[in-house]
């Protein structure tokens, strides 16, 4: 790993600017934080995490063919705990509930077309960095996939 200071922000927008024209029509929001701090990351496995979730929440609403199909992403500065929190959240039909205690173990997916490999090096990405993987069905419908950084003060 090569870790440098990260603006997550920046990161969430271009890779957002990627997936912004999808098969789907998917409407992509961001709500970022304007005061997250720089991070201590390996950019490039934070950009294959970002790509990997991102990618994970279209394909749910393509699949499902959900309309309006929406994706948030956003990040937040968890001050009391001193961490930055990226959420993915999509308004698709959520994760079964029998998958969600292996959802990140190798090869385990509900997609057609998938490896079940994605969150599996999600979660790798996630340790390595010291930080908390989580995911869990939103009431209002869909998924949200959480992470959790350490801020590493200057």
């Amino acid at each position: 790993m090569r870790l440098q200071a990260v603006n997550l922000n920046a990161l969430v927008q271009e890779i957002a600017e990627l997936y912004r024209l999808n098969e789907g029509q998917v409407q992509i929001q961001l709500h970022l934080e304007p005061n997250l701090p720089a991070l201590s990351l390996d950019i490039h496995r934070l950009r294959q995490l970002l790509v990997n979730l991102t990618k994970n929440a279209l394909e749910a609403l393509e699949e499902h063919h959900v309309s309006p199909a929406n994706v948030t992403i956003s990040t937040q500065y968890l001050m009391d705990t001193k961490q930055a929190l990226l959420s993915v959240r999509d308004n698709g039909p959520g994760i079964a509930p029998e998958l969600l205690p292996r959802l990140f173990e190798p090869y385990v997916t509900s997609k057609h077309k998938g490896t079940g490999l994605g969150l599996a090096i999600v979660k790798k990405i996630v340790e390595e960095h010291g930080g908390h993987l989580s995911a869990r069905n939103h009431e209002g419908g869909g998924a949200i996939l959480s992470v959790k950084f350490p801020v590493n003060s200057a």
